[in-house]
């Protein structure tokens, strides 16, 4: 009896210290530029225990303005982080060893325009409000405002106009006439009356936008890792394509200080416009992005995916466990 007993006492002590063990997640830091819908499979991943089944810990830095997060990537204060596709190609080109891994959103920026405006050529002789005059975006747009035979010269560029809320108070204002963003901004100034002309996709459909990377020697190291975060990521885009979940991902992102009012319309753009399935990467969409960058003068020539992109990881993490 007392060794039956004691045997009982070693297997349960054993049993704790393995769940001990197994409960211990690998901490993986993470960094996003803003909490942007952009992060919508993050925050579901987060929410629904994702990362957690996949044994990982994610701490999660909104790290502010681009060039903060890449020095926080530099200084190895982040192992992952999610920039735009432009930025990690012009920075790879200026001799960073970084490696993208995953293709969040293709471009899907809405080009929003003053309540009296219909038409492309009603933009002639008016005024967009910019960001910079060297974002793949603007640069992008410069591309589709000539389909429909506006040349440069033909609007007027109020460049430097700061971020989403200033360029849409111009546009108020009238200021300027038209602008771009992305939801839930372009949604809110849908609902307040300020048509949405066209959106990004429309045009680029394999341009990728939102990007997942990392430092390339740091990804090879910790591949591993790599792979079960990308797997809880693919899981929630999943989750969300899936119109069961609709009202509960609204939830979440409510949870995150989100605006109620703008968040359907907000996540109908995201996952029609935006989300790419499985994060595939594209040949086509890198090739597009070397091109406008060297067109804008930002490169002196650019290479093929492998240069900047590796989809090993992302291939692997389709793959049943």
């Amino acid at each position: 009896m007392q060794r039956t007993g004691r045997n009982t006492w070693l297997f349960l002590t054993l049993l704790l210290v393995s769940s001990h063990l197994s409960a211990q997640a690998q901490t993986v830091r993470v960094g996003a530029i803003s909490n942007s819908i952009n992060n919508w499979p993050m925050w579901v991943a987060n929410a629904k225990g994702f990362f957690k089944d996949e044994g990982l810990d994610v701490q999660l830095t909104v790290t502010g303005e681009s060039q903060h997060q890449l020095d926080m990537v530099d200084a190895k204060e982040l192992d992952i982080f999610h920039q735009a596709a432009d930025h990690f190609v012009r920075e790879i080109e200026d001799g960073k060893n970084y490696v993208v891994i995953h293709t969040i959103t293709r471009a899907a920026n809405d080009l929003l325009v003053r309540p009296e405006f219909k038409t492309y050529e009603d933009l002639r002789g008016k005024t967009i409000a910019l960001d910079n005059l060297q974002t793949g975006y603007w640069l992008m747009y410069k591309k589709v405002l000539q389909k429909y035979g506006l040349q440069p010269g033909d609007y007027t560029l109020a460049a430097d106009s700061g971020g989403p809320a200033n360029r849409i108070k111009a546009v108020r204002e009238n200021r300027a006439q038209f602008t771009y963003m992305n939801a839930p901004e372009s949604v809110q100034a849908a609902l307040d009356g300020f048509p949405i002309l066209t959106n990004l996709s429309e045009h680029f459909p394999e341009f990728p936008a939102s990007s997942i990377g990392a430092r390339r020697d740091w990804a090879e190291a910790n591949r591993t890792t790599v792979v079960a975060y990308l797997r809880g990521y693919i899981r929630a885009t999943e989750w969300l394509f899936d119109p069961a979940n609709r009202d509960e991902a609204i939830h979440i992102a409510a949870g995150i200080g989100h605006e109620q009012a703008s968040l359907p319309g907000s996540l109908d753009t995201f996952v029609k416009n935006g989300m790419v399935r499985h994060g595939t990467l594209s040949q086509e969409g890198f090739r597009q992005v070397g091109e406008l960058l060297v067109e804008g003068g930002v490169i002196k020539s650019a290479g093929s995916m492998e240069k900047y992109a590796d989809p090993s990881y992302q291939q692997a993490a389709m793959l049943p466990k």
